[in-house]
C-alpha cells in the first residue's frame, strides 16, 4: 500500500478533530478511529487510516500515550505519514438485484393499516 504524507494546520486552541486508536500497549497499529466534521482533520484524514509516522518518528513501537504526546507537542502544525484505510463512503454502491425489503415501504404499509384490537 502506498504511503501518504498529510499536513494538518490549526489555529491555537482548536482541537485537531480526530480520535486516535491503538498503540504498542494495545497490541495494534495506531490508526484514526473518528473524524470531527469541520475540524482541521476533516478531509485530510479518514477513519481507518493507519498512522505509520508522526513528524519524523515512526509509530511502530510507540504506545498510545507516546503518540498522543508527539501530536500535542507538535504545536499548531503536525505531519502524519499514513496508509489509507478502506473508504467508508458507500454512496456509490447500488444493489445488483431487486431489493427484498424496504424499511420505508414497510413503515408506509404499517401506517395505512387500521388498528384492530
Amino acid at each position: 500500500m502506498a504511503q501518504t504524507i498529510v499536513q494538518l494546520h490549526r489555529n491555537p486552541g482548536i482541537p485537531w478533530g480526530f480520535r486516535l486508536q491503538g498503540g504498542r500497549d494495545f497490541s495494534s497499529e495506531l490508526s484514526v478511529k473518528k473524524i470531527q466534521p469541520g475540524s482541521p482533520a476533516d478531509g485530510q484524514l479518514r477513519p481507518g487510516d493507519r498512522i505509520i509516522g508522526i513528524g519524523n518518528t515512526g509509530t511502530q513501537n510507540l504506545t498510545h500515550m507516546q503518540a498522543n504526546h508527539l501530536i500535542k507537542s507538535a504545536g499548531n502544525a503536525v505531519q502524519f505519514t499514513i496508509i489509507r484505510g478502506p473508504s467508508a463512503d458507500f454512496s456509490n454502491i447500488k444493489p445488483s438485484g431487486p431489493v427484498k425489503f424496504s424499511p420505508w415501504k414497510y413503515n408506509q404499509q404499517q401506517q395505512q393499516q387500521p388498528n384492530h384490537y
